[in-house]
């Protein structure tokens, strides 16, 4: 589930939506299913310098409830999507029935460097990246740094 769960701003919609994928996947089946990080519109718009009155409005929202809009239609503020907390995307995902094997920041905090490409180019630094990305990403603490969040789930026995 790499997308869908972003465009479903109910819970219960998002939780009927994993529960499915648990219904249709046979015993012992895995999903990867991924979410939009709580913070991630706002840590964008900070590093686009995209901190117009409109956009801190959307922002607040998204911080305080995890419902982004776009009243206007701009562009460059994204469209409806819920943004996850890590604690409740685990939630949703063992509500639905799965055991949660993993959660995993798919970008961890590199995304966030100005000069990543030139970084990335670099092939020592690019170890040095790759290796604190492997240390930072299951760590409960900074997993929402990330803009996506990874569950990687199991489901361990059939539904009647």
């Amino acid at each position: 589930m790499l997308g869908p769960l972003y465009h479903l701003t109910e819970q219960n919609e998002r939780i009927a939506a994993l529960q499915e994928s648990y219904r249709i996947l046979r015993k012992g089946g895995i999903i990867f299913a991924v979410a939009i990080s709580r913070y991630a519109s706002t840590l964008h718009g900070m590093i686009d310098g995209n901190m117009d009155p409109e956009f801190i409005k959307i922002a607040s929202r998204d911080l305080r409830e995890g419902q982004h809009r776009n009243p206007n239609e701009h562009p460059r503020y994204f469209t409806t999507a819920f943004l996850h907390r890590p604690e409740e995307f685990k939630s949703e995902i063992e509500t639905a029935g799965f055991n949660l094997e993993g959660l995993f920041g798919i970008q961890g905090p590199a995304w966030l460097l100005q000069n990543l490409e030139e970084q990335w180019a670099d092939r020592n630094y690019r170890e040095r990246l790759l290796h604190i990305a492997r240390s930072l990403e299951s760590e409960p603490s900074v997993i929402g740094v990330s803009a996506h969040i990874m569950a990687i789930a199991r489901k361990t026995e059939n539904i009647a």
